[in-house]
């Protein structure tokens, strides 16, 4: 452990090859805690026991795809949210992404950060995220709908069914301004309501 704290203060760019000449029965938790958010990579080398979801989600914040990607991490470890993290790390990490993994999560994250890449490589987006009902068809319509942009936050909490405010939403009956919209996914259906206005209160100085 003081050898990885002096290599950091000395020269960090060779911290993973020091982490990798740890033997295996060595490495512990402390200093898994340690190299991960230094250096993403070595999750790749930690013994099976020491790779947790924690660990990987930090692996994948500070080192995105380049964590993960070769190998040696658990597919049972990679869940549909590490990739929307590894998409949200930087566009190298992106770009990284297999295509199998290419959920409408990731692609909405994709379009939410990096909006010229979906842009300029229509191809990034697979088919089958283009042709099924999820979030990432949902935000398309609602910005063809609204003319407004939103987060990825935004869209993942009015596709899990939290309301959505909006100025102006063109609707087959008309158009909706200044309204609270909710989404329902088993029905694919929007409900509007009133926006609800928080009352102030005065100050007596």
């Amino acid at each position: 452990m003081e050898v990885l704290k002096e290599c950091r203060k000395v020269c960090p760019e060779e911290l993973y090859g020091v982490a990798v000449a740890i033997r295996p029965e060595v490495m512990n938790g402390e200093m898994a805690d340690f190299l991960l958010p230094l250096d993403g990579r070595c999750i790749s080398i930690l013994p099976v026991h020491l790779q947790t979801p924690e660990r990987v989600r930090v692996a994948v914040e500070t080192s995105g795809m380049s964590a993960v990607g070769r190998g040696g991490v658990p597919k049972s470890l990679l869940t549909p949210e590490v990739y929307v993290r590894c998409a949200a790390h930087s566009r190298e990490s992106l770009m990284m992404i297999p295509w199998a993994e290419r959920s409408p999560e990731v692609c909405l994250m994709a379009k939410t950060l990096y909006p010229d890449i979906v842009r300029n490589h229509p191809e990034f987006v697979p088919e089958s995220v283009h042709n099924q009902d999820s979030i990432y068809t949902l935000n398309s319509l609602m910005e063809s709908l609204t003319g407004e942009k939103f987060s990825y936050r935004q869209m993942t909490d009015f596709y899990n069914g939290k309301p959505l405010n909006v100025k102006r939403m063109e609707t087959p009956g008309g158009v909706q301004k200044d309204k609270s919209v909710k989404f329902d996914k088993e029905t694919g259906g929007f409900s509007f309501s009133e926006i609800r206005q928080e009352r102030k209160r005065g100050l007596k100085m």
